[in-house]
C-alpha cells in the first residue's frame, strides 16, 4: 500500500522522486536487516533486548565522561562536534548544558534510554534486578533528569506510573503531586525550561506569534501540526506517501503566511512520529502503527513466571519509548526505531502463545 499511495502522489506533485525513494527504500532496508538480526538469534526477543539494553548504559557512561568533561573545562571530552556530524551541543540545562552523549540532541537521548529508564524505575521499586542493578538504575535516571528534555520527563512519570502495576487513584494524586512539584523546581531554576514553557504557553494558549514564542521547539511542533492537519484534509485515507511531508512543509507551513521568517525549521521529519504519519500514511497507516502498539502491550501478568515477566518488561518498556517517538521524534529509522518495533511486535506474538500453552497445560 505505501509503495502504490507513494507511486501515485508522485504523478500527483506531492512529493519528490528522490525523497520517495530514500525513505521507502531505507525503511525497507532497516526491516530487513533487523528482521535478518531477529532472526539470527533464532527470535530470542529478551537477549536481543538486554543488548539495546548494553547499548544504552554504554552512553549513559559516555554522557558521565561528557558531564566530568565540562565540568573541569575539557571541550574535546564534552563537545563532540569535532567528530561527529549533526551533534550539536545546548547550552542551559541544571548542571550548564543539556547532556545528550553520543546523540544530536537531548531528547534524542531521553527517548533513546525511555527503556532503560523503565527498567531503573522497575529495578528501584522493586527487589529484583532488572537488567540493572540498584546504582546503575540510580545513575540512569539522572542522565535521563539531565537531559532537560520534557518528553524525557514525561518517558519517567508514565514508567512510574507502569511500574506501580495499577493505576489507582492514589497512584494518580502521587503523580501528579510528584509532577506538579517537579515542575515547579524546573520553571523556577532552570531558566531554559522556563523560556520554552513560556513560549510554549504564549503559542498555544494565547496565539501569539512573537520572535521570542516561534523561534524554539514549541512552535516546530505546533506548525508541523498545522501541516499535517491541512495534509490530512486534503488525503485523509492514505496520506500522500512516505517522504512527501517535506513537499507538503513547502505547501502548508506557517512561515510563508502567518509569519515571515527568512530561515525554515523542521522540514523533512515533521517533529513527530505521529504528525509524520499524519501527513505521509494517512489515518490507514496512523491506525496500523497504533493497532501494533495496543496490541503487543502487557499490562499485568504473574511476576512468578519468569518467562511471562520478562514479556511484559519488553513490552512496556519498548511502549514507553513508542510513546515518545509518537510525540517528539518523526524519524522512521533514527536510533534503531524499525527494530523496536520489530521486537514489540514479536514480543507481544510470543506472549500471546506461551499464555495460550499454559492455559491449555491447565
Amino acid at each position: 500500500i505505501p509503495l502504490i499511495v507513494g507511486l501515485i502522489h508522485l504523478t500527483f506533485g506531492n512529493n519528490q522522486y528522490f525523497t520517495f525513494i530514500k525513505v521507502f527504500g531505507g525503511i525497507i532496508l532497516t526491516l530487513f536487516f533487523s528482521s535478518t538480526w531477529i532472526n539470527l538469534f533464532n527470535y530470542n526477543i529478551f537477549k536481543i533486548f538486554t543488548w539495546y539494553c548494553k547499548a544504552s548504559w554504554l552512553l549513559v557512561l559516555i554522557a558521565y565522561i561528557q558531564i566530568l568533561s565540562f565540568l573541569l573545562g575539557f571541550k574535546a571530552g564534552y563537545d563532540f562536534s569535532w567528530f561527529l556530524n549533526k551533534w550539536g551541543f545546548v547550552e542551559g540545562g541544571i548542571i550548564g548544558f543539556r547532556v545528550n552523549s553520543l546523540l544530536s540532541e537531548p531528547t534524542y537521548l531521553a527517548t533513546s534510554l525511555a527503556p532503560a529508564i523503565y527498567l531503573s524505575c522497575k529495578s528501584l521499586l522493586s527487589k529484583k534486578k532488572i537488567i540493572f542493578n540498584k546504582i546503575q538504575s540510580t545513575l540512569i535516571i539522572i542522565v535521563g533528569i539531565l537531559t532537560t528534555s520534557t518528553v524525557g520527563y514525561l518517558g519517567i512519570l508514565i514508567s512510574v506510573l507502569l511500574c506501580t502495576d495499577t493505576i489507582k487513584l492514589r497512584y494518580i494524586i502521587l503523580g501528579l503531586i510528584i509532577t506538579t512539584f517537579s515542575f515547579y523546581l524546573l520553571y523556577n531554576n532552570v531558566n531554559d525550561f522556563k523560556i520554552r514553557t513560556d513560549a510554549a504557553k504564549g503559542l498555544w494558549f494565547e496565539k501569539d506569534f512573537r520572535i521570542q514564542n516561534t523561534n524554539n521547539s514549541s512552535f516546530v511542533l505546533y506548525n508541523n501540526l498545522h501541516i499535517a492537519k491541512e495534509s490530512l484534509l486534503k488525503n485523509p485515507i492514505f496520506g500522500t506517501g512516505l517522504g512527501s511531508h517535506e513537499t507538503a512543509f513547502k505547501k502548508f507551513t506557517l512561515t510563508k503566511s502567518l509569519i515571515q521568517y527568512d530561515f525554515e525549521f523542521n522540514v523533512k521529519d515533521g517533529n513527530s512520529l505521529f504528525i509524520r504519519l499524519c501527513t505521509e500514511t494517512g489515518l490507514l497507516g496512523l491506525s496500523f502503527v497504533i493497532l501494533i502498539i495496543i496490541r503487543g502491550f502487557i499490562y499485568k501478568v504473574d511476576e512468578q513466571n519468569d518467562v511471562l515477566l520478562k514479556r511484559k518488561i519488553v513490552s512496556q518498556s519498548i511502549f514507553v519509548l513508542l510513546i515518545l517517538v509518537l510525540i517528539r521524534q518523526g524519524n522512521y529509522m533514527l536510533n534503531g526505531l524499525p527494530l523496536l518495533f520489530l521486537l514489540y511486535y514479536y514480543n507481544g506474538v510470543q506472549y500471546k502463545n506461551e499464555l495460550s500453552n499454559l492455559n491449555t497445560d491447565d
